[in-house]
């Protein structure tokens, strides 16, 4: 049944019934429209409604990614002037390269910091051999653990899929949450406690999906002399399959008879500033995530110079405050208290992908013997050679001391030179002897 046949239809009205006004929505994204513009829609997010947020995805998968690039080693403290010793072999190979048979270090980082910066917290299991040493490292899912104090001491009790639960003490588990209550029990979880501002995102994008889905047929109201509800009704179905198989044939016109108006549901959403709003919703996830804004890729106000700058603001100010917590719970629960041995994350690892500046900082190091060159050839994944272990600097360059003292004898010894010399011109000036 078409458009115009619809209203072939002849209303009836009499003496005592007035012309009636009908609304009838066009589209059945009504309910979710009406929600958005009345501010009905609930103010909590569960968890998978946030990750659906494109700017919550982003931090997430970026700052895991992040930490997870980082090259992590093991050193030994020496106490000697040589400084301390990098280790090899044995947890050292567990942490750089494989935290058990089937997952190697980047996979479990990436997935447990996808966890502290999704729920809020992540877990791993230390398992060791009868020398205490660890051998292997297991992930603990987020929703099977529960912790617990007692006597000031934290367990851990791990649901396993069977159904039986393991209790594991707090030296055996490797514990990492984004921001622990005074009580080291309970913790924040960004995404819920800031469930208001992603909300706001989830809304902006939802409004934005009813307005241009439907194959890009907004939400309308149909205004016309109807006078029962079937009638409505009827007109609402045929409308949208009217529009539905324009939408479909590229039609642009869509006839309408006399004395109907189609119009458009809820406000225009140019004049909403439909677009700012979500620009607004990225700016609230990355404060946070404390990432400055072009990590999210978010470059409305983004030049050579600030990304510059918000490079070095990521290091400085978000990935250096994860990197020393995260070291520090290694080395705590794989080590234990006093331990010579302990964790390292190299940050110098994130320019890894800026050849330019990597090339030119190990330079300017090995010139102001800070690195040998051998040291810096390790850093570059490249074999010794011969004669690199030697400290370098430029012949230029000297302590203060040295530099007054040589100043002040390269003056004795000018002075010393300049009484010695005849005078200038003294030649010319002398009378020839005619004798």
């Amino acid at each position: 049944m078409g458009l115009k046949s619809l209203f072939r239809r002849e209303v009836r009205v009499g003496d005592a019934t007035a012309e009636a006004r009908a609304q009838v929505v066009a589209d059945s994204g009504m309910a979710s429209i009406t929600e958005v513009l009345s501010g009905e829609m609930p103010e909590g997010v569960t968890m998978k409604e946030a990750m659906s947020l494109p700017a919550v995805w982003d931090a997430i998968n970026f700052l895991s990614a992040a930490m997870a690039g980082l090259p992590i080693e093991v050193f030994e403290k020496t106490g000697t002037a040589g400084g301390d010793r990098r280790v090899t072999g044995g947890v050292a190979d567990v942490l750089a390269e494989a935290v058990n048979d089937s997952t190697t270090s980047f996979s479990w980082r990436e997935t447990f910091f996808s966890q502290v910066f999704g729920p809020g917290r992540a877990y791993t299991y230390i398992e060791r051999n009868r020398q205490g040493r660890a051998i292997n490292l297991f992930p603990m899912e987020h929703d099977r653990t529960s912790v617990r104090k007692v006597r000031g001491r934290l367990l851990y009790d791990y649901l396993e899929p069977s159904g039986t639960v393991k209790t594991y003490e707090g030296k055996d588990v490797i514990d990492l949450a984004y921001l622990l209550r005074p009580d080291h029990v309970t913790y924040h979880n960004p995404v819920m406690t800031c469930a208001s501002a992603i909300r706001q995102g989830l809304n902006a994008n939802r409004y934005a999906l009813t307005v241009f889905g439907k194959n890009g047929v907004p939400p309308y109201v149909l205004k016309g002399p109807f006078s029962a509800a079937k009638e409505m009704m009827r007109a609402a179905a045929d409308l949208m399959k009217v529009t539905r198989r324009a939408a479909e044939e590229g039609k642009p016109v869509l006839p309408l008879p006399s004395g109907h108006d189609l119009v458009r549901l809820g406000d225009d959403p140019e004049k909403m500033q439909l677009t700012p709003v979500q620009v607004f919703a990225v700016g609230q996830v990355a404060r946070i995530y404390q990432l400055p804004p072009v990590f999210l890729q978010e470059l409305s106000k983004g030049n050579y110079n600030n990304i510059e700058h918000q490079d070095l603001h990521l290091v400085k100010h978000t990935l250096r405050r994860w990197v020393e917590k995260f070291e520090q719970e290694l080395t705590l629960k794989i080590f234990g208290r006093g331990a010579r041995r302990y964790v390292k994350l190299d940050l110098d690892g994130i320019t890894r992908g800026d050849f330019k500046t990597r090339i030119e900082a190990i330079v300017r190091a090995v010139q102001n013997s800070l690195l040998t060159p051998n040291e810096g050839r390790e850093m570059m994944k490249k074999p010794p050679l011969p004669g690199g272990d030697t400290l370098f600097i430029q012949g230029a360059t000297v302590p203060l001391a040295l530099a007054g003292k040589a100043f002040a004898r390269g003056a004795a010894d000018l002075a010393a030179d300049e009484e010695a010399a005849p005078e200038e011109g003294a030649d010319a000036d002398q009378e020839p002897n005619t004798d």
